[in-house]
């Protein structure tokens, strides 16, 4: 290490001042340049993601982007990402049902010279397609997604019909898979807001299966389900309730220990109950009065007055006259009278309509089967994960319900343990080939190693004739300070002859 130091102060030594500032200089800008070049390539790369957006929808999404905590610039009424989250942004704002107003951007195109507006149009179509694949293909679980847009023709008249722009998203989803009505309502917000005209409505997702996956939310809203989706709302509530319980499993038995199938007893029907009560006013024994009528007769013996009306005239009125009738008769006078009152109730009358859910789950079915390999599973234990598995569905023995748990302990069949059964002495076999191959690639790389080395030594046995002398290596001799002065002076007069001029001239000066 010492003798390169050495080297280098020699050769540093070698240049003059003003060679020595320039090479200091040029280190410097390099260095400078190689800083400058990695700001810009690690810079992030904005694109937009939305456009044309007015003031609310910019404050909306840049409030939603700040709680994801993606950074964005606003330009003008455009909203910019960098561009590796991107397609995260455009998910989530879609699921959020943002923007309200403008659409999502996507990369620019190319005008070339010379091109109609109607391949502009398709380049551009196509672009927008290109990016809502990827964008959608970043969703966890789809595997592969392809979107298709129709746009309506422009009418020459005002009178002619104008028709909706329409689209459609097929999915490839991942094996065991299933997305959420969340997620494919942002899916339909995505495109929706992608293309000017469009609508979610108008916006149908599909997947491999042929299953239509965006008429759910809207048929569950509408109080049903067509029955072309009664199959895929099953299958889904199955693989959820699936999915859970293997992972609960999971942190009991260990991963790939347990294995759960769910069946569910689904009714698809939506029932509606009206009843019709009446009671009186609470805190009340009878109803609110509607009419009374009360009737008073009198009779003196000679002279019979009959004094009556009806409530609410004479009664309560003593502007209005009564009438009253006499009658003349003998005897010895007597009085007598009679009072009756006729009243008429009016009951509360309350309407209640019951609407039932357009979903009954009747019940489940859950088979277990647990691996019985490295422990045996005790009654005890089999019983707790029945309770578990019991009260993680949320099965209960209500009225109607058919719920069943079955649980089993078997020892799983692994793929080692299938390959050794099929061979029990593959293993050795693959040892002793495994040993036998590497021998002959050692014994192969001796030979070749051999064989150059005699080609080596024949070649230089020619190369080198006997006329030749052999001269040891001069640098292995010591020298004295003079004759290594000597060396320096003779390889600097050799390789800079005006510095050594200059030396010399120095030299004679002194």
């Amino acid at each position: 290490m010492r003798k390169y130091l050495n080297k280098v102060g020699l050769w540093w030594q070698h240049f003059n001042p003003s060679q020595k500032r320039n090479l200091v200089i040029a280190a410097v800008s390099a260095i400078l340049c190689v800083i400058v070049i990695a700001w810009f390539l690690e810079r992030p790369n904005y694109v937009t993601i939305m456009s044309g957006l007015d003031n609310k929808s910019l404050g909306q999404v840049q409030t939603q982007l700040e709680t994801l905590k993606i950074p964005n610039k606003i330009v003008g009424t455009s909203v910019e990402v960098p561009s590796k989250d991107a397609d995260t942004a455009r998910i989530q704002l879609a699921m959020k049902g943002m923007p309200s107003s403008g659409y999502i951007g996507y990369s620019s195109v190319s005008n070339s010279f010379g091109m109609t507006q109607d391949q502009f149009n398709i380049q551009v179509l196509d672009a927008l397609q290109q990016s809502l694949n990827a964008t959608i293909q970043s969703i966890n679980g789809i595997e592969s997604a392809q979107v298709h847009i129709v746009m309506p023709s422009q009418q020459l008249f005002v009178s002619q019909p104008q028709s909706s722009a329409k689209a459609s998203v097929f999915v490839q989803l991942g094996s065991g898979v299933t997305l959420s009505a969340a997620e494919v309502a942002g899916i339909q917000n995505l495109v929706a807001h992608a293309v000017q005209g469009l609508t979610p409505e108008n916006v149908s997702v599909v997947d491999q299966n042929g299953v239509t996956l965006s008429g759910n939310s809207s048929q569950l809203a509408a109080g049903g389900a067509a029955p072309s989706n009664e199959l895929s709302l099953v299958h889904n509530l199955e693989q959820q309730v699936s999915g859970q319980l293997t992972s609960g499993l999971n942190e009991i038995v260990g991963p790939g220990n347990a294995v759960v199938m769910v069946h569910a007893n689904v009714k698809f029907n939506q029932v509606k109950t009206t009843s019709k009560v009446f009671e009186p006013a609470p805190g009340q024994s009878t109803g609110m009065i509607s009419s009374q009528e009360t009737v008073k007769n009198s009779n003196n013996q000679g002279q019979t007055t009959t004094v009556g009306g009806v409530a609410g005239q004479a009664s309560t009125n003593p502007n209005l006259p009564s009438y009253t009738g006499t009658a003349a008769g003998g005897g010895n006078p007597s009085n007598s009278a009679s009072t009756s009152t006729i009243t008429n109730y009016q009951n509360s009358e309350v309407d209640t309509q019951t609407v039932g859910d357009p979903i009954q789950v009747q019940g489940y079915t859950v088979g277990i089967f647990l691996n019985a390999a490295d422990k045996q599973l005790t009654p005890q234990v089999i019983a707790q994960i029945k309770a578990f598995v019991q009260n993680a569905v949320g099965i209960s023995a209500g009225a109607g319900a058919t719920n069943s748990i079955t649980v089993a302990a078997v020892p799983f069949q692994s793929a080692s343990s299938a390959s050794g059964s099929l061979s029990p002495n593959r293993s050795s076999v693959f040892l002793w080939g495994g040993l036998g191959l590497l021998g002959a690639v050692l014994v192969g790389l001796g030979a070749v190693v051999l064989v150059r080395r005699r080609k080596q030594a024949t070649t230089s046995e020619v190369a080198v004739g006997p006329e030749e002398p052999v001269f040891e290596n001069l640098d292995e001799v010591p020298m004295t300070e003079d004759e290594h002065i000597k060396q320096e002076l003779a390889r600097l007069a050799t390789r800079k002859p005006e510095e050594f001029a200059n030396l010399l001239r120095t030299w004679l000066a002194d």
